[in-house]
């Protein structure tokens, strides 16, 4: 599934139907490609989390792939990066620091 711009409220109760569906494929892994999201919120990281379980319950696999910038650094910061296959990339270049938290592009 390739999803684009920002994952945030909105988004993802947008998306929760598809989500689901995509739940419930027979397909031993499930491949989410990020490389066109831009911003990630807590409410993007349910949606991811929710499909997790739901394909892990079922003894199946989500990964993700193509995450960099913002969404990769909240993929980390979370601790989630490795558990959804995201590869350990070099970091982006630092735009911003605020209060100990690096926002990458």
């Amino acid at each position: 599934m390739h999803l684009r711009g920002g994952l945030d409220g909105e988004a993802s109760r947008a998306m929760r139907d598809s989500l689901a569906a995509l739940a419930e494929v027979a397909a031993r892994e499930v491949v989410l490609d990020l490389s066109h999201v831009t911003f990630i919120d807590g409410s993007g990281l349910g949606a991811i989390s929710f499909l997790f379980k739901r394909l892990s319950a079922r003894g199946r696999r989500l990964t993700v792939v193509g995450v960099s910038g913002q969404p990769l650094a909240t993929l980390r910061h979370v601790g989630v990066a490795a558990l959804l296959g995201v590869k350990d990339e070099p970091a982006s270049r630092p735009v911003s620091s605020f209060l100990g938290m690096t926002w990458a592009r």
